[in-house]
């Protein structure tokens, strides 16, 4: 079995050469996410410079908003209505998802990752970020990469969340 995931990443770096090595390697050693391959679609990526830059990098900030949304979602369909109900909650599902929602906030990076910045290690843009995006449009590369999971038993794939669409 192969699970194939999609994420948008941010970069800073002079090409997209360069930009893509710094992506790759940077995916061949988070702590939290081992693909067997990654690969970069070049025709998906562009630069700052580039007219699909802003509504690509958009539309991953908000896709990354709705994964945590529909979260919040489930940890209120489990019965999690507010603080004080994190001093019940058992382990299981429901601790699972405040671990991956705590990630999301914390911006580490993760297989529910459809947009990532590793100028700031995030899943959203800061004013500052895009204010020096605005001002060295040429310094800032979208790259659209794909990462494979080979060999995995169909049912460990279940145990996966992905929110990609």
């Amino acid at each position: 079995m192969r699970l194939e995931i999609s994420h948008r990443i941010l970069v800073m770096g002079p090409d997209l050469e360069k930009s893509t090595a710094h992506a790759l390697r940077f995916l061949a050693h988070t702590p939290l996410v081992q693909y067997d391959s990654s690969r970069v679609i070049a025709a998906e990526s562009c630069s700052g410079e580039d007219n699909r830059f802003w509504p690509w990098l958009e539309e991953g900030v908000t896709a990354n908003r709705q994964v945590l949304a529909k979260l919040l979602a489930d940890l209120r369909a489990a019965g999690t209505k507010d603080f004080q109900d994190l001093l019940r909650m058992p382990q299981g599902f429901q601790s699972k998802i405040i671990h991956t929602v705590a990630h999301i906030l914390d911006g580490f990076f993760g297989i529910d990752s459809i947009f990532y910045s590793l100028p700031e290690d995030s899943h959203w843009l800061s004013d500052t970020l895009r204010n020096q995006i605005e001002a060295s449009p040429e310094e800032f590369w979208l790259l659209k990469v794909v990462a494979t999971l080979e060999a995995l038993e169909p049912g460990n794939v279940s145990t996966l969340r992905s929110f990609e669409h």
